[in-house]
């Protein structure tokens, strides 16, 4: 794994895909449950993929600097998440996402076993940056990490059985 160094400028990007993947994640549900079977599909394999370049980039922090991330363990809705700070940005992953070598790696507060009840309510209306996710996906992928590449397939069946291109087209 190639280390990446954690910039304000990589960080901020972080932070507006982890806001949108967020919101598509809001909008895929409000498509489903509007009958719209295609948008849900479109929106929630966008939304994994952020996901996945979340972790991927975070990683990729964490290898390139541990001592720059720190992180504690929370209970959010009965599963354990992992709350990692780096630069002041905070990210909530899987407890597993970044795998155990770097988990390790980073001052942990408290344990896995016992995690900090930590409520999460999705607050879409804060903002910390102006920044569009296109700016944000752009700037990962001159870094390295293409969301593109962190799709688990380029299309979806649409519900008349089209195909539809989920890609950023944007993206080399």
């Amino acid at each position: 794994m190639d280390p990446l160094e954690p910039t304000d400028d990589l960080l901020e990007s972080l932070y507006v895909v982890n806001k949108v993947a967020k919101q598509f994640a809001d909008e895929a549900t409000a498509a489903y449950e509007r009958g719209d079977l295609t948008e849900s599909n479109v929106r929630s394999a966008r939304k994994d993929a952020l996901y996945r370049t979340k972790t991927a980039v975070l990683s990729r922090v964490v290898a390139h600097d541990p001592s720059r991330v720190s992180g504690e363990y929370h209970a959010i809705n009965g599963d354990v998440w992992l709350f990692l700070s780096v630069d002041g940005w905070k990210f909530h992953q899987p407890a597993y996402a970044i795998g155990s070598e770097l988990t390790d790696a980073i001052e942990i507060s408290n344990s896995r076993s016992d995690p900090l009840d930590a409520p999460y309510e999705r607050d879409s209306t804060v903002e910390r940056s102006d920044r569009t996710l296109a700016e944000s996906l752009s700037g990962l992928a001159d870094a390295g990490v293409n969301a593109n590449d962190h799709l688990a397939r380029p299309t979806v069946t649409s519900e008349h059985d089209r195909i539809v291109d989920v890609r950023w087209s944007f993206l080399p």
